[in-house]
């Protein structure tokens, strides 16, 4: 079993994420974000996913983004959505993603962007079923290691 690092985030936190999960099936259909920094990638297991512009997202959207997202995490993105980072979180010293193996361009591999892909639709599911993002992302990362695709969910190839 994978043990998760401790959480070491305010508990505000914990409330803005639980809100942001009861709203999402609240979401207009209709409003769907678009430009040159998200691509379609494929269809998934019900889900559209993209690829998408990280530094992008963290200047104009959300500071909050990361490798990847759903609409159980982040209030912008559709529910038949998935988004995955083409590039590790590093365009400023305070959101360094701390993955080990990066290269210098911070571009994600394709077992990378696979494995965030999995992780990313295995915490949405979780979340639909009313567990917490901290219990649906422990359940993602277990389900990332079981894959393969990565020595650990925290490490390129």
């Amino acid at each position: 079993m994978y043990k998760t690092p401790k959480n070491k985030r305010n508990k505000i936190w914990a409330e803005f994420e639980a809100d942001i999960q009861s709203r999402a099936t609240q979401k207009d259909k209709k409003f769907i974000l678009s430009g040159k920094w998200k691509k379609f990638i494929r269809f998934q297991d019900g889900f559209k996913v993209y690829a998408v512009d990280g530094t992008w997202i963290r200047n104009n959207i959300s500071i909050m983004f990361g490798h990847g997202g759903h609409g159980y995490v982040h209030e912008f993105i559709p529910q038949n959505e998935i988004w995955i980072a083409t590039h590790h979180p590093g365009d400023s010293p305070k959101d360094l993603c701390g993955c080990k193996n990066v290269s210098d361009s911070k571009k994600v591999s394709q077992n990378f962007f696979d494995s965030t892909t999995l992780h990313e639709i295995t915490e949405f599911r979780e979340m639909k079923k009313g567990k917490s993002f901290k219990a649906a992302h422990h359940t993602a990362l277990e389900k990332e290691i079981e894959s393969g695709l990565l020595p650990d969910p925290y490490t390129e190839i």
